[in-house]
């Protein structure tokens, strides 16, 4: 059972019940409305449905979080003022699920509801639901047939199963069982799939609904060691380190965080993980929005294989599992440089009860030895150059076999990059090729890479959706397109050919098609105006751009219908948080941005709401095995036309 929570990320989530210090606020304060919900506000939230009979020991709780507050109150927040306080809670109850709103302020319960048709995000018991499997008599025989007589020689995990039509998804909560070998130790039990050994499991009843024995595959026998202390490494690098001899040049106040001109809040759920908030640039003594918020909504993982053990593996990660719930603990020099700043946070667990996250995000400084501006003038007589620092929010959370870091960098010169890196342990299947030339006649050719002799890594994409609240001067914004043109001069030019520019405004929610390279997104305020006339904005500035290329008749696509469209715009609704809706898990499809659009509301000189797809096709190769080395990809928002000049010009150059 130990390995089972390491599978899943949940030795790391285990291990962050012990309330060690570390930099976070007194739990039982809330210093800001959108702050997270403090340690006593999760218990609060707990005792409140637990007093008015709406719950009992056996009911679960997948999901307990601020409901955030009307927007236009935040802003006119004052810090003299106690902020309104409300929870949302997920309740399982006799295997049915309810919703509640709870007043954490006036201690009351304002809406009690169950909710048909819809399966919550995975808990924490359910990964233990396998006693009955495992004293399954046909499993235990085929378990033998594969040479296994100890229950601890395999660990074997039950998953989100997704939705392709049957009735049975329909009427009961699942979970698709594969198995590993562990006998070659804990770190390494991805190298050895039990391929051809599949069940699936009723998680509320702990029911054998099917078990599959298919042909045996032997499984791979070498260890693929990656462990620091079993792996021949080069000779030791002398160090090479980020240090800031006088300190930090940025403060954190509560969950707030000012850094040169840039101000913005920090929050924490178990189902996002890390948002930010209210990022402000100030300019002149004079402050402007950019984003109300940020944070990643939703996350497609879909497998390039249709076996049997492998067509279901179509993971909505964060709606199903949890970012939050699954960020790993940062270690200072290696996820962090040591003199980071490190956060910890309270989240509720699957019985409503609070537990401390330690390390779950960092903040620091990095010089990226790139000047942020140069010129040299007067044949060198003349150099002005500034260095590039760079404020960087980092967390990591850790899926399965997949870990991924999360940046939020702030720039000197007023841009917001967030870069996603992609690392850990490609999924790979047990199959009989031992050479590349074994896989020419195989079913399994051009699915994925033969890594290793009887290993073969699947193909896969990964498609984060990141709602992005712009709010540039306000929150009164229209969304424009300004395509790039190529144009043809006449005879009489001397030049043949140029191009130019030609702006167009989104007037409904939709989203938008085609390649993003012919043309640039940006948010601008209509209502105001730079000293020159400009109207400021915002570019969405892609760097990495894939989207879904499966067929949308397939249910997989269906569910996940954002990853189809590079970006989506929609008017702003509190309550529209989730890409693929609230409850992806077994969900059949159709919710989310493809329902919130298709009324056609109007967003010109709206409070709109950006929904940007970050794509990234794994075609995998050998280099990623065992572990595979970071990949980045990113987006940045960039000012366009916001400022009345270059926000960075002031900047000293810091070392002269």
């Amino acid at each position: 059972m130990q390995f089972l929570l390491r599978f899943l990320g949940f030795l790391i989530f285990l291990a962050t019940f012990s309330l060690v210090a570390c930099n976070l606020t007194e739990p039982s304060v809330v210093n800001h409305p959108l702050d997270s919900l403090s340690s006593d506000e999760i218990e609060l939230a707990t005792s409140i449905l637990h007093e008015q009979g709406l719950i009992d020991k056996d009911s679960d709780l997948p999901m307990i979080r601020l409901i955030p507050p009307n927007k236009n109150s935040v802003l006119a927040w004052r810090p003299e003022v106690n902020p309104d306080r409300r929870a949302f809670v997920n309740v399982r109850k006799n295997k049915k699920i309810y919703e509640a709103d709870l007043d954490l302020t006036s201690h009351k319960v304002l809406n009690w509801e169950e909710v048909d048709s819809v399966q919550t995000n995975q808990i924490i018991s359910e990964f233990f639901a396998i006693k009955t499997l495992m004293a399954n008599q046909t499993w235990k025989n085929a378990l033998f047939k594969r040479g296994y007589v100890n229950d601890e020689d395999v660990s074997c995990v039950p998953v989100t199963p997704g939705y392709f039509g049957t009735q049975i998804e329909q009427k009961r909560r699942l979970g698709r069982v594969y198995c590993f070998d562990k006998t070659f130790g804990e770190a390494h039990t991805f190298a050895h799939p039990i391929e051809g050994l599949y069940a699936l499991i009723d998680l509320d009843t702990e029911e054998v609904l099917e078990i599959s024995d298919n042909e045996i595959i032997p499984i791979n026998k070498d260890r693929h060691d990656y462990e620091e202390d079993k792996v021949s490494t080069r000779e030791l690098l002398n160090p090479v380190r980020l240090i800031t001899k006088k300190g930090g040049n940025f403060l954190v106040k509560g969950n707030f965080v000012y850094w040169q001109n840039w101000s913005f809040h920090t929050s924490f759920d178990r189902r996002s993980g890390l948002m930010v908030s209210l990022v402000n640039f100030t300019k002149n003594s004079e402050s402007k929005s950019l984003l109300y918020k940020i944070f990643p909504s939703e996350m497609f993982v879909p497998y390039m294989d249709d076996d049997e053990g492998w067509y279901f593996r179509t993971f909505m990660d964060i709606g199903e599992y949890g970012f939050g719930m699954l960020a790993s603990t940062l270690i200072p020099q290696l996820d962090c440089p040591d003199y980071a700043y490190f956060q910890s946070v309270f989240l509720p667990d699957d019985k409503g009860k609070s537990y401390k996250k330690k390390n779950v995000f960092c903040i620091f400084e990095r010089n990226n030895a790139r000047p942020v501006w140069r010129h040299s003038a007067d044949s060198g007589n003349v150099v002005e150059s500034r260095p590039d620092i760079e404020l960087v929010i980092r967390t990591i959370p850790t899926i399965g076999n997949y870990d991924y870091i999360i940046d939020y960098v702030f720039s000197l010169n007023g841009n917001l990059r967030v870069d996603v890196g992609a690392t850990g342990i490609v999924a790979a299947k047990g199959v009989f090729a031992e050479k590349v030339s074994d896989l020419i006649s195989s079913s399994d050719n051009k699915k994925g890479e033969l890594v290793a002799p009887g290993l073969l890594a699947v193909n896969h994409d990964h498609f984060i959706s990141f709602r992005i609240d712009i709010d540039v001067y306000g929150n009164k914004n229209t969304f424009e397109i300004m395509e790039v043109m190529p144009k043809k001069l006449p005879n009489s030019s001397l030049r043949k050919s140029l191009w130019t520019t030609e702006e167009k405004f989104l007037n409904v929610e939709g989203f938008l098609d085609g390649d993003p390279k012919g043309h640039l997104w940006r948010v601008i305020n209509e209502n105001e105006s730079t000293v020159l006339g400009h109207k400021p904005g915002l570019q969405i500035e892609p760097y990495h751009q894939i989207v879904s290329i499966l067929s949308p008749e397939d249910y997989p696509q269906a569910r996940a219908a954002f990853s189809a469209k590079p970006l989506w715009v929609t008017l702003y609704k509190p309550e529209e948080m989730y890409a693929s809706g609230f409850y992806p898990t077994q969900s059949r499809g159709g919710d989310g941005l493809p329902r919130w659009i298709a009324d056609n509301e109007n967003i010109r000189n709206k409070d709109i709401v950006l929904w940007y797809t970050l794509g990234f096709r794994h075609v995998v190769r050998i280099e990623d095995w065992p572990v595979m080395p970071t990949k980045w990809h990113s987006f940045t928002i960039r000012p366009f036309n916001f400022f009345n000049s270059n926000p960075a010009i002031d900047v000293p150059s810091f070392f002269r």
